[in-house]
């Protein structure tokens, strides 16, 4: 734990690449960008500070299945542009990109 805090994860990957993710079956790849969307439109909701970017997560993605399937074309593009990169990087890039940085109040 102390590692991880004083060398922070690189967005960059050495173990865990958006090319993996890219060769995964797609329900796998839709279950990680859905989960990982999820956590972060919750996460949003607990700082309290960015009610907004979870309000607008849940409207950019969660509002039907073909809206859905979109966004998640969307990530796709994104993770072979940047295929050496940490999946959960290039989907919080994108979710960012849409909805704001949670660094904005």
């Amino acid at each position: 734990m102390a590692v991880a805090s004083v060398y922070p994860q690189n967005s960059s990957a050495n173990e865990f690449t958006a090319k993996q993710v890219l060769d995964w079956k797609e329900t796998s790849q839709n279950n990680l960008f859905q989960d990982s969307i999820a956590m972060t439109s919750i996460i949003a909701t607990q700082t309290g500070r960015h009610d907004h970017i979870a309000t607008c997560i849940d409207g950019w993605y969660f509002v039907s299945d073909d809206v859905r399937a979109s966004r998640n074309s969307e990530i796709r593009d994104a993770l072979r542009r940047f295929p050496d990169s940490h999946p959960q990087a290039i989907i919080l890039a994108v979710i960012q990109k849409a909805c704001g940085k949670f660094g904005d109040s």
